[in-house]
């Protein structure tokens, strides 16, 4: 033991650096790995559809998971689109990707809204709809998510009017995108989009369960105005 004792003591200069060293490439390659395992799993080729303007483009999404099978990016494959809160429908299947974070909104429980983070995947074949970011899941209805600007995703039918008049009925899972001057929505079960001229006109979206102005932002409860907040001053919707 002395033997030991006295060539640490020798070799001491020697000996600090390269325990330095070696606990440097210990850190490096545990936060490597933890890197590797966050950010990267598989890429998968989908079909799915976009509405632009009231037009539908049509093409193939390359979607990227990582290891805890949460989507981390969607590229279009041979389109040019730069994304924001128009939701990415597949064309096969009853999901939906939002590529911008939202605000999800519960107006029968008290009005309560929460945060849903960027790409996460809403799947209505199911009774409930399975609303997701990965790992984190729950199975909901009667909500709609705002992206804090002016679309809003409807998780159940609405009446779309104008200036208090219906102009159509909209199916579950459509949505409205809405301005001081132009409305996009999109029907899901028709596959309809229209582009319309709504300068000075009021927008609201209703049914027996959600009365919603859509140009102001509010919805009402219990006969008070709720107005809605943007998605990042919220907590997350998953626990």
């Amino acid at each position: 033991m002395k033997r030991i004792i006295d060539f640490c003591k020798q070799k001491y200069k020697i000996l600090i650096p390269v325990m330095v060293v070696f606990v440097l490439l210990i850190t490096v390659y545990f936060l490597y790995r933890e890197y590797k395992y966050d950010n990267y799993r598989n890429k998968e080729e989908i079909s799915v559809f976009q509405y632009f303007g009231g037009v539908k483009t049509e093409y193939t999404a390359i979607v990227t998971y990582n290891l805890k099978k949460t989507i981390v990016d969607v590229t279009p494959k041979d389109e040019k689109i730069l994304y924001d809160a128009t939701p990415i429908y597949y064309k096969n299947d009853e999901k939906m990707i939002f590529p911008k974070e939202m605000n999800a909104v519960f107006p029968l429980e008290d009005g309560k809204q929460y945060r849903v983070y960027k790409y996460s995947l809403y799947d209505d074949t199911l009774d409930l709809g399975k609303l997701s970011n990965g790992i984190e899941e729950g199975k909901y209805n009667n909500f709609f998510l705002y992206d804090g600007e002016g679309l809003y995703f409807f998780s159940d039918e609405v009446s779309l009017k104008i200036d208090g008049k219906e102009y159509v009925k909209l199916s579950a899972n459509s949505y409205v995108d809405v301005d001081d001057y132009t409305l996009v929505y999109y029907d899901k079960e028709n596959d309809k989009s229209e582009l319309l001229e709504i300068e000075g006109k009021k927008i609201t979206a209703t049914s027996d369960k959600l009365d919603l102005c859509l140009n102001e932002h509010y919805f009402m409860l219990f006969g008070e105005r709720i107005l809605l907040t943007k998605p990042y001053n919220l907590n997350s919707l998953f626990k």
